[in-house]
């Protein structure tokens, strides 16, 4: 297993001997949230249902085949490879980064399956969601590389992906996830608080049609992320 360190009393008036007790406390709702994605439910069975659904997600489907571990493993070598291309030693090159490369949907379910929380039956798109202070570690285990997501440079600088920042986390965790009526706010934290992380997403792109209506298709993965540099003194 891999580790990396992330640089990431009572008051009470009296008057005329008489005591007025203390305001009584504001009543606080109760929420549960999932670790992964961030999705807040008032009850503790919403949470479990939504993972039970995930649970769901990450079978493999009936015609989808399985690829050697050669394959799976070659290709996890290649992701590290586009992940590290990214990673720049100029500021105006760090902040939000996109990849995309044509996939297979069965070597991208041999790479993440466990790891998908959302499926769209519709388009057969995939995510997964990787944040945290444990998520480098996570996919440090998952490509076999603890350098998969850091890059070193002369003059003592780092650049690496960003996955967790505590103090925007901090803030995320203040705010409350339900109105004053015990209402559930509808939004989606990691949104709303832009909270890093990478997220990993398997699609079906279509070209349009040409002169004669022939089209195409093919399986491709994207992968968001945001790159920071540090300066070691």
């Amino acid at each position: 297993m891999y580790t990396f360190i992330n640089f990431f009393s009572q008051s009470f008036h009296q008057t005329n001997f008489t005591l007025t007790p203390p305001p009584s406390p504001t009543a606080v709702s109760t929420s549960h949230e999932c670790t992964v994605c961030k999705a807040s439910y008032k009850s503790k069975s919403g949470l479990t249902r939504h993972k039970t659904i995930v649970q769901k997600y990450n079978m493999r489907r009936e015609g989808l085949y399985m690829l050697p571990m050669e394959a799976i493993n070659e290709f996890k070598a290649q992701l590290v490879h586009v992940i590290q291309g990214k990673l720049k030693d100029h500021f105006s090159q760090s902040g939000k980064q996109t990849i995309s490369l044509p996939c297979l949907e069965s070597l991208f379910f041999g790479v993440f399956g466990g790891y998908i929380h959302y499926y769209n039956y519709q388009t057969g798109s995939y995510k997964c969601f990787f944040q945290g202070p444990d998520a480098y570690t996570q996919i440090a285990n998952l490509f076999d590389n603890p350098n998969w997501g850091r890059k070193f440079f002369d003059n003592n600088q780092q650049t690496f992906v960003l996955l967790f920042d505590a103090r925007a986390e901090a803030d995320a965790n203040q705010e409350s996830l339900f109105n004053q009526h015990g209402n559930r706010i509808p939004k989606n934290r990691l949104k709303r608080f832009n909270l890093p992380k990478l997220t990993v997403e398997w699609k079906y792109k279509k070209s349009k049609k040409d002169a004669k209506n022939n089209r195409t298709s093919a399986g491709y993965i994207n992968l968001k992320f945001r790159a920071k540099q540090i300066y070691f003194s």
